[in-house]
């Protein structure tokens, strides 16, 4: 697990990779300067908390992994609450294992940075109140990472979390208020390692 200053370190890292989004990350900077450190991951924190997504491709960066969450109602990728992890890469891991079944094995970390802990991206949104876990509407900080699929295609969905899974081109997401900026910083950053 990091630290609050290891986190606005990666902060800094990132932001130095990716200025024009100097903005789009201040909801997550001041977030940070203003939660006491045993409170980033905390889920019953409802001013918000950090949270991990694993972004997960095809071995062609043509195609995307995407679960209809079951909560939300909505295709996202898999992701989730910090628990005890060893690091947010490893949550992230862990979360994409427990919610499509693929062993960590079969998922390469492809890191637009020289340390793999820096996420590619970082998105802060608000999540609705659910009266069912009795959690009040709040902000999760994602800290998201990206994998290659590297398996036989053995997937499924944990059916607790999720009613769906598909695989999705690049294409179709292009234009997409939710994953479109997201798929062309994959192909700037698969583009820069070619």
């Amino acid at each position: 697990m990091k630290s609050k200053q290891e986190i606005a370190g990666l902060l800094d890292i990132y932001r130095e990779q990716f200025p024009d989004e100097y903005e789009s990350s201040k909801l997550f900077s001041d977030f940070l300067l203003q939660t006491a450190g045993n409170n980033l991951f905390h889920r019953k924190n409802f001013s918000g908390h950090i949270t991990t997504s694993a972004f997960i491709v095809d071995v062609g960066y043509t195609e995307i992994l995407l679960l209809r969450h079951k909560s939300l109602g909505r295709w996202l990728q898999p992701g989730g609450h910090v628990e005890a992890d060893d690091s947010l890469l490893l949550s992230a891991l862990r979360e994409a294992e427990e919610e499509t079944g693929i062993p960590k094995m079969q998922l390469l970390n492809v890191s637009h940075f020289s340390d793999n802990e820096t996420p590619f991206d970082i998105d802060s949104h608000y999540i609705p109140a659910n009266l069912k876990k009795q959690e009040d509407g709040h902000y999760h900080h994602d800290l998201r990472y990206l994998f290659v699929y590297t398996g036989d295609g053995k997937i499924d969905y944990n059916e607790e979390e999720s009613t769906g899974l598909k695989w999705v081109k690049f294409t179709e997401l292009a234009d997409d208020p939710t994953f479109g900026m997201v798929i062309k910083k994959i192909v700037a950053g698969k583009s820069r390692k070619a």
